[in-house]
């Protein structure tokens, strides 16, 4: 499978990270930065992964809007299927005309989450799973164009788009030992592309 996968900014060692894990994961990665985005075709790839980063409290939605307008636009008008890690998720929402709030404190380090029988019958998960968090926004309402699959008090773990092939994990999936994290990602991905396409 080739893959897209998106620097959102992200930690350098988390970048490394992340490509580590797709190529753990079986994947063909061509990594580009975000603002590369505009020149890529999605045609020539079997998936876009959009990375995690860095959306600070005090940058509000329009200053995000200007940031990463390539990628907005190209997760809007793309087929190819596409997952949003944490501020990859959040784009996806943002892109979709939806909103990012702060969330009333910071989510950090391995956490439960809850899945619901949408997300357990997708991805084969329990009713809880425990996953590393860093992130103080989320998505706490989606509209009915995105059917939320995981969740913790008060925003959603894991959303996915009713009409296209976007799946966006607040979490990230990525840390953690290689094999696992490995293993998680490609349960995500797998999730998604068995989700048929509608019209």
């Amino acid at each position: 499978m080739n893959v897209l996968l998106v620097n959102n900014d992200t930690e350098p060692d988390n970048w490394l990270q992340l490509q580590k894990i797709a190529v753990a994961a079986g994947y063909n990665v061509s990594p580009i930065h975000h603002s590369a985005i505009g020149a890529i075709d999605p045609r020539g790839y079997d998936l876009v992964i959009l990375s995690g980063g860095w959306w600070a409290s005090d940058q509000d939605q329009l200053e995000i809007l200007k940031i990463y307008a390539e990628e907005l636009r190209f997760i809007e008008e793309t087929r190819t299927p596409i997952l949003g890690i944490c501020v990859g998720m959040l784009l996806i929402h943002v892109a979709m005309g939806q909103a990012a709030p702060l969330l009333d404190e910071q989510q950090y380090g391995i956490k439960p989450i809850d899945v619901n029988i949408a997300g357990q019958m997708l991805f084969g998960f329990p009713e809880k799973i425990e996953v590393f968090k860093n992130h103080d926004r989320g998505v706490v309402e989606t509209e009915p164009e995105f059917e939320t699959l995981a969740s913790s008090p008060g925003h959603a773990e894991i959303i996915l788009h009713k009409t296209k092939p976007l799946l966006g994990v607040q979490f990230h999936p990525e840390v953690g030992d290689t094999d696992k994290a490995a293993k998680m990602l490609k349960t995500l991905v797998d999730g998604l592309i068995r989700v048929p396409i509608k019209s």
